[in-house]
């Protein structure tokens, strides 16, 4: 499991631990004192959960909405759970689309004067103001008279605060999650070599969105975790254009470099760079440098792995040096899945990538194995 999928799992049971004491004794003290609708306690929180929660998922992007425009970034998607509201060549229309976030997500592309701090900050000063109105709302509720709307009304906005807290602080934990948030890019930012290169990736994103072709993403050779992420990206299309001679400069940079790199991300370095020398050098010469210099980690990592990059190196690993039939059967199976989970644009591609990958395998293995 990879180490953001550990802080996810660990927070939400966080979550989940807080959200029940917090029902069994803040909640539960405050409808002993405050509540008196004839509607059902329990109906009463669901209602009021489902609303706080519509309305802290288009706030938040509001916030991101905001602090892109003051940070002179261009919105050209806003993104609040799966229903998107798109720029196209014909307009702004409402589209569902997947999104990298807990909530949503709000895509931008750069100009000459763009910065991400007012994009990150901003969503501090909207939970500020909304926690400041449901704070008030909640004392006036402590001195209302009894029948008064403000009663039920505060404890609405208990529920309100606890509800914005828990996103608030998922989405501001510095730390890379499963899904992007604002705590993580956080990080990045107070870090100028990466700063720049989160830019460069959210106008990349920016620019997949409107589909216009004009993407800029270079390699980095100021290496960080982050910045090796966005470099894979830049080998993925090298490889995609079939310029596997850049994409095995690129990778041996990377690989060759002293920083301290994730050992995930130089996994996923090895898999690529074992996929570029099968593709361009003799089955036994790379069956050489396989034997000495890749290590069980990595042989593991390569044949677990369920993206099309690890695919492709584990197909020919498979069917150049193991020569396993089986194998490369096993691994062509999760193909289709693994296109799913592509970048629209890059699907056709990938797919005809993968064709050559057979026909290699199929060069070396004219006769069907079994196993």
């Amino acid at each position: 499991m990879k180490k953001e999928s550990i802080i996810s799992t660990v927070f939400l049971l966080l979550v989940l631990a807080v959200a029940i004491i917090m029902g069994l004794t803040v909640i539960s003290d405050a409808f002993a004192k405050l509540y008196e609708s004839e509607l059902s306690p329990v109906l009463f929180t669901l209602i009021t959960l489902v609303i706080g929660f519509v309305f802290n998922v288009v706030y938040l992007e509001l916030a991101h909405v905001v602090g892109a425009k003051a940070g002179k970034c261009k919105v050209v998607s806003v993104n609040c759970y799966y229903l998107t509201l798109k720029k196209t060549n014909k307009g702004w229309k409402f589209v569902t689309e997947d999104f990298d976030g807990l909530t949503g997500e709000t895509k931008i592309i750069k100009t000459d004067k763009s910065k991400l701090n007012t994009y990150v900050w901003m969503p501090i000063v909207f939970y500020a103001f909304e926690l400041a109105i449901c704070i008030v709302l909640y004392s006036m509720g402590q001195t209302a008279e009894i029948n008064s709307p403000l009663r039920w009304l505060a404890i609405s906005a208990l529920l309100w605060i606890i509800l914005s807290s828990i996103l608030f602080v998922y989405d501001f934990i510095p730390f890379k999650l499963d899904t992007s948030n604002d705590g993580y890019r956080l990080s990045l930012l107070t870090k100028p070599d990466n700063a720049k290169a989160l830019l460069d990736y959210m106008d990349y994103q920016g620019h997949l969105s409107l589909g216009d072709g004009e993407n800029k993403l270079e390699f980095n050779e100021n290496y960080t975790d982050f910045t090796v992420e966005t470099n894979l990206i830049v080998v993925e299309k090298a490889i995609l254009k079939r310029d596997y001679e850049k994409a095995n400069e690129m990778l041996l940079k990377m690989k060759s470099t002293e920083n301290k790199i994730d050992s995930y991300l130089m996994k996923r370095i090895c898999a690529q760079l074992m996929f570029v020398m099968l593709m361009t050098k003799s089955a036994d010469e790379v069956k050489k440098y396989y034997d000495e210099n890749v290590g069980d980690a990595e042989r593991k990592f390569i044949s677990n792995d369920s993206t099309v990059e690890g695919l492709r190196a584990y197909a020919l690993i498979a069917g150049l040096i193991d020569e396993s039939q089986f194998e490369v059967q096993y691994a062509l199976s999760k193909k289709e899945k693994a296109l799913k989970r592509c970048q629209p644009a890059d699907v056709e591609e990938e797919k005809k990538l993968f064709e050559e990958v057979v026909q290699k395998i199929k060069d070396k293995q004219p006769t069907e194995k079994k196993e």
